[in-house]
């Protein structure tokens, strides 16, 4: 009786088959992906870009000749880094990289240790609960696209190292 379940064991064995190996992922794939990241972060600074235009153009709820000069100057800023960046990851130029990660830092910052000061501003420039609410939404965007910025460097570096080996 003890000798079954040991023979019952070696068939089960026998019949499991190895799984075959998984194929390395192309370096060429891992390019896409670091470029699809960064062609879809340069959209997201595109967009970033068009607001702070309309802001000047005084077409987002607030005349921008009367915003207070530090509003006027963060939209300057930020109209620039945000090209930068866009236009930067399009071509795939590491500009583009370190522009993102200022920008991106530094509106973290601004919007959470400096949020007090970019609020304070006269009572006609108020902005409601919901619109300061919305800064909240942009510190998440921009921690998302920086976790999203790095694994894009990381599967671009992994890609570039698979090729030269």
């Amino acid at each position: 009786m003890a000798a079954f379940p040991a023979c019952r064991q070696e068939r089960c064995e026998a019949l499991i088959l190895p799984s075959p190996p998984t194929p390395p992922i192309k370096p060429a794939r891992l390019a896409i992906v670091a470029r699809l990241i960064f062609w879809i972060v340069a959209g997201f600074y595109a967009y970033g870009a068009l607001v702070h235009i309309l802001n000047m153009l005084s077409l987002t709820g607030f005349n921008w000749p009367d915003a207070p000069l530090k509003w006027q100057g963060l939209d300057a800023v930020y109209l620039i880094l945000d090209v930068t960046v866009c236009v930067g990851l399009v071509l795939g130029s590491k500009l583009g990289v370190g522009a993102f990660f200022c920008a991106a830092f530094s509106q973290i910052a601004l919007y959470t240790v400096f949020r007090e000061w970019v609020l304070d501003v006269p009572e006609a420039l108020r902005r409601s609960a919901a619109e300061i609410a919305y800064l909240d939404s942009l510190v998440l965007f921009h921690f998302v696209t920086c976790i999203a910025m790095g694994i894009a460097l990381y599967v671009k570096a992994h890609a570039i190292s698979k090729e030269t080996k």
